[in-house]
């Protein structure tokens, strides 16, 4: 069981089940909410359970033809990932409590990058195709 809360501690979750990764994302949108990039959680959507606070989840829908939604604490501001994307969840690991047990294995999105940022590990990349509208 791997457990997280936002800052405030307001929202608490659960995750069951081992992640499919732990990954940097670098997309538009996770670099807006976290800097550079952000490193994310990603597994099985039914491994994922709030606890407490689902009330206090804010949701915003970068545009029209968003997929997701960026999910956040309404008091506390963190940030949450996409916490429920179709048949996976998308976890900000800053929000994890426990250790996950798997360390980063890839970046995604790295066409999203920022020029100035250079990736100087040997993880796999991603380049993805994901830009949102700023």
């Amino acid at each position: 069981m791997i457990r997280g809360s936002c800052l405030c501690g307001n929202i608490k979750f659960q995750i069951s089940g081992e992640p499919y990764s732990l990954s940097y994302c670098h997309c538009s949108r996770c670099r807006k909410a976290a800097g550079v990039f952000s490193a994310v959680l990603i597994g099985k959507s039914d491994d994922l359970v709030i606890t407490d606070g689902q009330d206090e989840i804010g949701k915003f829908k970068a545009g029209p033809d968003a997929k997701f939604e960026r999910c956040f604490c309404k008091e506390c501001g963190t940030s949450l990932g996409d916490m429920n994307s179709g048949d996976i969840y998308v976890v900000a690991a800053s929000a994890l409590d426990d250790d996950p047990k798997i360390r980063p294995s890839l970046h995604i999105h790295t066409a999203s990058k920022p020029d100035w940022y250079e990736i100087d590990d040997d993880l796999k990349k991603f380049s993805g195709d994901y830009v949102s509208e700023d």
